[in-house]
């Protein structure tokens, strides 16, 4: 969403492969290590106002926002960062913040990650709630 100013092309020369692309234009792709860095700087270069992307790896969750006066803000996702992250998701995707309070999980609903997701992050995706009172056991 929001990217229709990236070409097929600007992909493709990075050596990104695109795997699906959606009725509505959205597109699934598969991005080389390598090129992760150059992928975010042509994310926050052509993607549109009041969107944001993200990039899921197998040791971390990259969200690169970028919000409507075109200025971008970059997140490697943690427990640490999460609240914040969940805010900006729910803010731009004019989503109630609970449904995306746990934002590994809320990502993993996306069919093209799921299972990717679940097998890299189902310890956070599975996790007690983020201020949930803990279970207090006593002998």
């Amino acid at each position: 969403m929001g990217a229709e100013k990236i070409e097929g092309k600007d992909l493709i020369d990075l050596g990104i492969s695109i795997e699906e692309t959606m009725a509505d234009g959205d597109r699934t792709l598969k991005i080389p290590e390598e090129k992760i860095g150059q992928y975010i700087d042509l994310i926050k270069a052509k993607l549109n106002n009041g969107f944001w992307n993200e990039v899921i790896g197998e040791k971390e969750i990259i969200f690169i926002f970028k919000f409507k006066d075109g200025s971008t803000k970059e997140y490697k996702l943690s427990p640490e960062n999460e609240q914040e992250v969940d805010k900006l998701c729910a803010e731009l995707n004019n989503e109630p913040p609970d449904k995306t309070a746990n934002v590994y999980k809320y990502i993993s609903d996306n069919k093209f990650y799921h299972d990717f997701i679940m097998k890299h992050y189902a310890d956070l995706i599975n996790r007690a709630p983020i201020n949930s009172p803990e279970l207090v056991t006593v002998d």
